[in-house]
């Protein structure tokens, strides 16, 4: 086999085994993970249950699997930090947009600052317009789910 031809095909193996390789070994890994800690936490309870069978089985495993938050708690969380990261990134952009503004008024019009502005001032601005319009919206269904959703 030409030394050439081997040196593309496995140029081209390579980051096509990586891209396909990594996504598969994660989930094969986290999938593992969660049945170690499912299996740990099934031992855990035998043994109390084995240790002290007069135990309230019921409050234990409580205890063991503590509740997860409601629907109303995530969206919250998640409200939170759509507006801090929103206001942080709306901001963010207005001063950089402002400062390329009058960088380029001052060094009088040069193109050069037209990239620069559009990556660091405008897309966080757009970044920021997002991120508080999701929080509006947000907010609204918030309004409309009932107290024990």
């Amino acid at each position: 086999m030409n030394i050439l031809l081997l040196g593309t095909l496995i140029s081209d193996l390579i980051p096509m085994g990586l891209v396909v390789a990594l996504p598969i070994l994660y989930v094969w890994l986290t999938q593992r993970n969660k049945q170690h800690e499912t299996d740990k936490r099934s031992e855990i309870a035998m043994a109390i249950i084995e240790k002290n069978p007069d135990i309230d089985i019921q409050e234990f495993l409580n205890k063991l699997n503590p509740p997860k938050e409601s629907y109303k708690e995530k969206m919250l969380k998640i409200m939170h930090y759509e507006v801090l990261w929103g206001t942080i990134c709306f901001i963010g952009g207005i001063v950089t947009t402002s400062v390329i503004i009058a960088v380029s008024i001052l060094q009088g019009f040069v193109e050069e600052f037209i990239p620069i502005g559009s990556i660091f001032g405008i897309a966080p601005l757009a970044v920021g317009c997002g991120l508080l319009a999701a929080y509006n919206n947000a907010k609204k269904t918030l309004n409309n789910l009932k107290d024990n959703d």
